[in-house]
């Protein structure tokens, strides 16, 4: 779970620091800051002292494969068992310590090998190494009337995850903004030809590709 949440925050520059772990994990940093050590005694992870840890190769292999096999798990509970989406994630990181290589594999070919998560992310290779979307912006960052498909949802508040499934702004919905409200923090978005507000806040959280248009694309091929 520690490797896990290491993977998961890492960005490939700076140190993860402890005080995300704990808040990723709900455990006190005492305690985090305790595991990062024997991580660090073993291996998995180096240990930067107040500035954080990264992963060593290994530590970031176990923590990819666990996270494939929460985000496999969480495909089968969405696509095939019919849970919603803002609890998926906690049912799948109870199922993902009982899933075994010949399982995950195996899984993995039932679920078509799937990319991404019911909420985006993407899904760590077999092999353990990672990857990430292509092109991609925060919907904070799109310039008005510009369409654009929804690639990720960073949030994993339940709460927010229902009222995005309930105005059904997921991960393959194309929108585009209509108005913003700096004062207020807020954006109009046009989804599916519906209007919705939301914060600047949760569309920071957001994170979508341009759509290209058949003008555009006639345009580069004709280039």
């Amino acid at each position: 779970m520690y490797l896990k949440s290491v993977v998961r925050l890492y960005d490939g520059e700076e140190p993860v620091s402890t005080s995300a772990i704990a808040q990723e994990l709900a455990i006190s940093p005492a305690s985090v800051s305790s595991m990062l050590k024997k991580l660090d005694a073993d291996g998995y992870v180096v240990h930067e002292g107040r500035h954080g840890v990264i992963p060593t190769p290994e530590g970031a292999r176990i923590g990819a494969v666990t996270l494939r096999r929460q985000r496999l798990a969480e495909r089968l509970l969405v696509d095939h068992l019919g849970l919603s989406w803002e609890i998926a994630g906690i049912e799948a990181c109870r199922l993902e310590h009982a899933i075994s290589p010949a399982v995950e594999a195996h899984l993995a070919k039932f679920l078509d090998e799937p990319q991404t998560c019911p909420h985006g992310h993407p899904i760590p290779r077999a092999d353990g190494t990672l990857w990430q979307h292509e092109g991609a912006i925060d919907l904070i960052d799109l310039p008005l009337d510009v369409r654009a498909a929804v690639l990720e949802v960073k949030h994993d508040i339940p709460e927010l995850l229902k009222f995005l499934g309930e105005i059904e702004l997921r991960p393959g919905a194309e929108l585009l903004i209509k108005h913003r409200e700096p004062a207020a923090g807020l954006l109009t978005i046009n989804l599916d030809g519906r209007e919705h507000t939301i914060s600047a806040q949760l569309a920071g959280d957001i994170i979508v590709r341009k759509v290209q248009t058949a003008a555009q694309a006639r345009s580069r091929h004709i280039k």
